[in-house]
């Protein structure tokens, strides 16, 4: 510690100020101190024109040293007066009474030394300048401040969210580049919230973005545990999820159970409305209106219809009105507006059958060029070659992909529209090589009608046995109800004892004891007293009531015979009708008439009032 003293202009001493960096510091803020060369005796000990302060008396085994503080009055500046205080530490105890008098020289210089090296081992030692006389405090007093304690809070928190980060989960420590510190997930979603062009660091607003987010360990990061937490949250999301499935399928289950309930709702009132019916019959009246004549081609072909539940539409055959592709297709006519659509060319001779598969949608027709063709949505897809004229097809009860086609010989195929190449069956009527000129697939067999004979096909382990029905022909079509599971079966005018067409209606049942399948004939039909034309009748259907429809050649009529009590009613047709089919759309009840080249629409109304 530096303790000189200069000499102003009246050759007074006059002290300097004494400041450390800091306690206990050997570097001080002055130069070192050097003594003056020459030490007047009592010097030391007696100043002049000063006061003395000594600090307070110390116990007499203490080594402490004393303070002495000097007012210099005469070195006040013209500023203010500005007290120099110098800090002196002089040994408190008296020099040895044995001590010689020429040794004072020598004692004021070893007592001088040790005065400053009791100043350098001082923690502080301030020395201000002020006025003798006034012993007034000091006007302004610098202090020395020490080093400002770190927060301890610093390196611990988001600066955004002001919440403690972790070292992993989505709150983990991360850092931009221009260094400053954040939770991931609040710096992610700061940037994303900004423009990509105007992202920038939330403290320094520096240009940043999600590609400059870095994981970053920090030296005084205090940093959660948050594994258990983070493991815990995907438990809690895994487990949401799986309640979340649990909801679902719960409500999937109220949904199927609230429509199992609403159609044993419906089982039970059809239950009741039938036990009602077979108390007391409700029988409506009906009556047919016709709705549209149709031509569908001017230079004829026209012979047989179908209907496709599915698109409320009507197949018709025809022939080609294009000359550059001559030969026979298929016209849509809509039942709901009763406009023509659309014509697929199917076969270059004409179409003998057409049939409709509602479980896959595809359409079946046969011709006399030896083909069957199959139509899936409109769309001509496969051509599968017979190997002589078809006459008839029919799609199997059972197995979808499955169909029949017959034709001349009294031949009857059976395909599988997986492998179209070869038939899979072939079967043949004993006794009778006419045409087969109906088929129809039941849950009880296969029916097929052939012009003098007719056949029930009985499968046994995948073997056909043919099982003749017990009507006398000719024949000229049959048809099923697979509702009521009734056969009807036109046959032309001849035979032992008809001279008019008839149309006969047989319930097939099996037999328990036996297994056999019993045919009841529960009624007949007069018909046409002329048949040039192989005309098909057909079943109609509408609520409380069911008719046989069928035209006669020889009354220019087409007949509604009623079925169960129902009202039998007679249609004018001045052409003669060719095939006949009906359609139910939207509890609607529609008839179609087909002729060489017109079709007839007729539309079901009740007149029950």
């Amino acid at each position: 510690m530096s303790n000189s003293r200069a000499n102003d202009s009246s050759g007074r001493e006059s002290p300097s100020i004494l400041a450390p960096e800091s306690p206990g510091s050997p570097n001080i803020l002055d130069p070192p101190y050097s003594p003056p060369p020459e030490w007047q005796e009592g010097q030391s000990h007696n100043l002049q024109d000063s006061e003395t302060f000594t600090q307070p008396d110390q116990p007499e085994d203490s080594n402490d040293s004393s303070v002495i503080v000097v007012y210099d009055a005469e070195s006040s500046s013209s500023s203010g007066n500005y007290v120099n205080v110098m800090a002196e530490v002089i040994n408190a105890r008296p020099p040895p009474l044995h001590s010689p008098i020429n040794e004072d020289s020598a004692t004021s210089t070893s007592q001088y030394n040790e005065e400053s090296n009791s100043l350098m081992s001082l923690p502080e030692a301030v020395v201000l300048k002020g006025d003798e006389t006034n012993q007034e405090p000091p006007a302004k007093i610098r202090k020395i401040s020490s080093p400002e304690k770190p927060d301890d809070t610093d390196g611990e928190t988001c600066p955004i969210c002001l919440d403690s980060w972790g070292n992993s989960g989505e709150h983990r420590l991360v850092a931009l580049k221009c260094g400053h510190l954040f939770g991931y997930q609040c710096v992610e979603r700061w940037l994303k919230a900004q423009p990509a062009k105007d992202r920038s660091c939330p403290t320094c607003k520096s240009k940043a973005t999600i590609k400059d987010i870095r994981y970053i360990y920090a030296r005084r990061l205090v940093a959660a545990d948050t594994s258990q937490i983070t493991a815990l949250q995907k438990q809690l999301e895994l487990i949401q999820s799986e309640k979340s499935r649990t909801d679902l399928e719960l409500q999937k289950s109220r949904i199927a159970h609230r429509a199992c309930i609403m159609q044993l709702e419906v089982l039970r009132s059809t239950l009741m409305k039938s036990q009602v019916s077979k108390d007391q019959p409700v029988r409506r009246s009906w009556r047919f209106a016709l709705e549209k004549n149709l031509e569908i081609s001017k230079d004829g072909g026209c012979r047989v219809l179908t209907y496709n539940c599915r698109t409320y539409e009507l197949y018709v055959s025809q022939k080609s009105t294009n000359n550059l592709f001559p030969g026979y297709g298929i016209r849509k006519v809509s039942c709901v507006d009763y406009k023509l659509g659309q014509f697929v060319h199917l076969h270059p001779k004409p179409i003998r059958d057409i049939t409709y598969s509602q479980p896959r949608d595809l359409l079946l027709s046969v011709g006399l060029d030896s083909s069957a063709r199959i139509v899936e949505r409109g769309i001509p897809s496969i051509t599968i070659p017979a190997g002589f004229p078809l006459w008839s097809c029919s799609w199997d009860y059972l197995r979808s992909n499955e169909f029949y086609a017959g034709g001349v010989g009294g031949i009857i195929h059976q395909y599988d529209v997986r492998n179209p190449s070869s038939y899979i069956q072939r079967l043949s009527a004993p006794g009778d090589v006419s045409p087969v000129v109906s088929l129809c697939s039941t849950e009880f067999g296969l029916l097929s009608c052939q012009l003098n004979s007719c056949w029930l096909w009985v499968a046994n382990m995948r073997q056909w046995e043919p099982r003749s029905l017990p009507i006398e022909g000719p024949f000229m079509s049959l048809c099923y109800d697979n509702e009521s599971h009734r056969a009807l079966i036109s046959c032309r005018p001849g035979g032992t004892n008809s001279e008019r067409s008839r149309l006969t209606v047989c319930k097939l049942k099996a037999s328990v004891a036996s297994g056999e399948v019993l045919f009841d004939i529960e009624q007949t039909f007069a018909g046409s007293a002329r048949s040039s034309l192989l005309s098909r009748p057909t079943w109609v259907r509408a609520a409380g009531a069911s008719w046989v429809a069928a035209h006669s050649e020889s009354d220019s009529t087409l007949y509604l015979h009623g079925v169960d009590g129902s009202r039998t009613m007679s249609l004018p047709a001045a052409e003669p009708a060719l095939d006949v089919c009906s359609a139910q759309l939207n509890g609607d009840i529609v008839l179609g008439a087909l002729s060489d080249s017109r079709l007839r629409l007729y539309k079901a109304v009740s007149t029950n009032s």
